[in-house]
């Protein structure tokens, strides 16, 4: 059940940056840039979005692409944090092998909510089959989605 909500609220917070809009850090709290500052003091670029009362920042620390969502206190709701493919735990690459065979990730972000339950957001791609998937800490496949597969001639023509 704990899963379930969680990754309900992972949608939730995914689906409303579709309607969210970009802010200037002024309009920003100051205790949740206070926030911001103290736990990412080195963050570069970062560029602040608001939707549904909550303050979300993606910026770059030591060089990695970084999320955090905060409420309008500065408590932070959600942190994403792009992986590198090396960086995987090794529960979801025993998952990939044995329910992903011939599949290459493309994308790995890991997701922290304020209770501190970890999850694993990959791209998987094989030929023209592509799947969003979310993953337990444990490895389990919490959900997946198909992705759309773009060939590159169509890319270009946009």
């Amino acid at each position: 059940m704990k899963k379930t909500i969680s990754f309900l609220m992972m949608l939730i917070l995914i689906g409303s940056l579709s309607f969210s809009q970009t802010i200037s850090t002024g309009k920003v709290p100051k205790d949740v840039r206070k926030t911001f500052a103290k736990e990412f003091p080195k963050s570069v670029k970062p560029i602040w979005t608001m939707a549904e009362g909550n303050y979300k920042v993606d910026f770059l620390f030591n060089g990695v692409k970084n999320a955090v969502t905060y409420d309008k206190t500065g408590k932070w709701q959600q942190k994403e944090l792009v992986l590198s493919i090396p960086r995987i735990p090794k529960e979801i690459k025993a998952t990939l092998t044995k329910d992903f065979t011939g599949f290459r990730t493309t994308e790995a972000i890991q997701i922290t909510t304020s209770d501190d339950v970890k999850q694993y957001h990959l791209s998987v791609i094989k030929g023209k089959e592509a799947y969003d998937v979310l993953f337990s800490a444990a490895g389990e496949v919490l959900k997946k989605d198909p992705k759309e597969t773009v060939k590159p001639e169509q890319k270009k023509k946009k």
